[in-house]
């Protein structure tokens, strides 16, 4: 006779995976994750379920989703007489979690029900996490301009390009084999002439090849033009933008905002993303997770984004704010951050005027802007990273305290100018000695 039960193995991490295990006998002793998470500190392995009183409409939603998926799985059992496998099991729970999107037909139904299903967190992320609200929006930037690619779009659209006299594209509804190498060109040629700059374009390429990967994965169609790599590219290009140097931070840090209580607050929220390398979404859950360690203050955090654990070490900035807060850290809606620190950065001086190139509507143009115009909250985990870089951090060191699991991706965040790599390299014993010629 098989046995099921519940379990959650983590004890201190923010969130973690329910696993479900199935025994049957000698030699079936099966361990998945179930695709639900949960609070390990409100979870008891003994009741498998929640141990605390029902809180809120998201513990009413786990406890029966928990119930469901057990009832399912216990009648798969009954009526399963070949074995049980690990392949079996994990299936069953796919399809417990995917249901809706099994029945979408076409791609643009695929696509409609893979969003609408994260959205309410149907679906999940490798790690077993809800997608992030940044990659939805992106998902739902892709869907919107899909669409119009097929000649399909909103009243308000079809309006606005009206008015503008823009000609409609043509009605074409696409489905899965049309997503060929012929219609990539298609599409990026669409885009450019949007007006969509690379990186933009890269992402909405990468939004369809992530649906078609996974509607082929469930069997929907057998198109595989899109994995062709070497055709079928993501386009990419360095993105400009700015970090601040340690002076630049000191001085917005030690600014006088005292009679602007507001732009003190997003002032010091800034300064925290540039101490500890975090992104916005993380900032929150920053003060409740600070734990001393052999007299030392370290921030334990589960990145929201990746799911990634890290440990970084709280600066003497980062303890004087923390002090000031009485342990906790300034709350201010991020959008008050990104509006604020331009203002306080311009009072600081820091009005550079920068030069770069663009890239829009397939052609190059110049670009020119004040520093402080370019400053947002993730312009505060660039600084770390970069100024991290410059006081010869080990790569490694740095990438456990970012959370990027390959130098690559950390190099991307590290925004030092050619003008400041020379002056770096001019201090190198190479450009300073008489070279014997050999």
């Amino acid at each position: 006779m098989a046995t099921f039960n519940y379990f959650v193995s983590a004890k201190k991490r923010q969130t973690a995976p329910v696993y479900i295990r199935l025994s049957a006998g000698r030699g079936t002793d099966l361990i998945v994750k179930s695709g639900l998470i949960v609070e390990p500190a409100r979870w008891s392995n003994k009741t498998q379920n929640i141990k605390q009183r029902i809180t809120s409409d998201a513990d009413e939603k786990l406890i029966k989703k928990l119930k469901a998926l057990r009832e399912t799985i216990e009648g798969k059992i009954r009526n399963h007489t070949n074995g049980f496998t690990k392949e079996w099991l994990e299936a069953i729970i796919f399809e417990f979690h995917n249901k809706k999107s099994l029945d979408a037909k076409t791609l643009n139904e695929y696509i409609a029900q893979y969003i609408s299903d994260a959205k309410e967190g149907n679906r999940k992320n490798r790690n077993s996490f809800n997608f992030s609200p940044g990659t939805i929006r992106t998902w739902e930037g892709f869907q919107r301009i899909f669409n119009e690619f097929q000649g399909v779009y909103t009243d308000k659209r079809r309006n606005e390009l009206t008015e503008k006299k823009k000609t409609l594209r043509p009605l074409r509804i696409l489905d899965f084999e049309d997503i060929t190498l012929s219609f990539y060109e298609s599409f990026k040629t669409f885009l450019s002439n949007e007006g969509y700059q690379v990186n933009t374009i890269g992402r909405f390429i990468k939004a369809l090849k992530y649906f078609m990967q996974k509607s082929l994965y469930e069997k929907k169609h057998t198109s595989r033009e899109f994995q062709n790599r070497d055709a079928f590219k993501i386009p990419s290009e360095h993105s400009f933008a700015v970090y601040l140097t340690q002076d630049e931070v000191e001085k917005i840090y030690r600014y006088d905002l005292k009679d602007y209580p507001r732009m003190e607050l997003a002032r010091d929220a800034f300064i925290v993303l540039c101490e500890t390398a975090l992104r916005i979404s993380d900032y929150k859950n920053i003060d409740v997770n600070i734990r001393e360690v052999q007299g030392k203050k370290l921030i334990y955090i589960i990145q929201k984004k990746t799911g990634t654990p890290v440990v970084i070490p709280a600066s003497k900035r980062m303890i004087e704010l923390l002090t000031k807060y009485d342990n906790k850290l300034p709350s201010i809606p991020d959008q008050y951050i990104n509006e604020y620190i331009k203002i306080v950065a311009k009072l600081c001086g820091i009005d550079e005027v920068l030069h770069w190139q663009g890239n829009k509507f397939g052609k190059k143009y110049d670009k020119t802007a004040k520093k402080y115009e370019l400053i947002t909250c993730h312009t505060g985990r660039r600084t770390a990273a970069t100024n991290m870089v410059k006081v010869g951090i080990p790569i490694p060191y740095i990438m456990s305290i970012t959370g990027h699991k390959s130098e690559k991706q950390l190099l991307e965040y590290v925004r030092l100018t050619p003008e400041e790599i020379a002056l770096e390299l001019a201090e190198h014993s190479f450009y300073n000695q008489n070279l014997k010629i050999v």
